[in-house]
């Protein structure tokens, strides 16, 4: 508890604020809560003698094993804690690592999360979509795009077009719309993120069932 004090209090002194969550208490990992705010999105990275190491953190160290401490950006420019420790503690932590994750296996793959959660992804579209005037018909738009690490929405394409060019032209709009979504990463290398998504068009005031269209 010490040492999570004073390496809180050695960050915050540097102008580095990060999010509670990213403290681990007993455990290698911790449950990540949904749908994720802003501050859940940002992560503290610790690398030891220069090297990030999956499961690592300053609670499985000694006290007086810590050479040397600093906040800096790594090669990914993310910002940093850097902890120097001697060879030996350095060979007993990738062993201690090593040894509590054994019995499970760990998913560093990123969380991407639309703001307020991902079904609220549809009340966005529902409420933002326009059917093109004079549509017919019932169908779905599909399009891909990619998440950027700060959350942005980039490269949209449409991958399944409708036959009308109105629609397509509304889709492409629609998610060239779409707000920054909340992104967390558990490794320090980031990358961007590819989705798809199904944009539904239905010709207003027609009532689809099982495909068939009741008047």
């Amino acid at each position: 508890m010490k040492k999570s004090v004073l390496i809180s209090m050695f960050i915050l002194q540097a102008g580095f604020v990060f999010a509670q969550n990213c403290c681990v208490n007993d455990s290698v990992f911790q449950e990540i809560q949904f749908p994720l705010t802003e501050q859940d999105t940002e992560t503290v990275f610790y690398y030891f003698n220069n090297e990030w190491i999956a499961g690592a953190k300053p609670d499985m160290i000694d006290d007086d094993s810590i050479l040397k401490m600093e906040v800096k950006n790594d090669e990914y420019e993310n910002r940093a804690v850097f902890i120097t420790i001697s060879s030996e503690d350095f060979e007993k932590l990738k062993s201690d690592v090593k040894e509590a994750a054994k019995n499970f296996m760990a998913n560093y793959d990123p969380i991407c999360e639309f703001p307020g959660g991902n079904g609220k992804l549809k009340e966005w579209l529902e409420a933002n979509r326009q059917i093109p005037d004079g549509y017919k018909g019932n169908e779905r738009v599909v399009v891909s795009f990619y998440v950027q690490p700060d959350g942005t929405v980039t490269d949209p394409k449409v991958v399944r077009p409708s036959k009308n060019e109105a629609a397509n032209a509304e889709a492409m709009r629609l998610v060239n719309a779409l707000p920054k979504f909340r992104v967390k990463f558990f490794t320090p290398k980031k990358h961007r993120i590819g989705y798809t998504l199904n944009i539904t068009f239905r010709e207003p005031g027609a009532i689809y069932i099982r495909g068939n269209e009741a008047e």
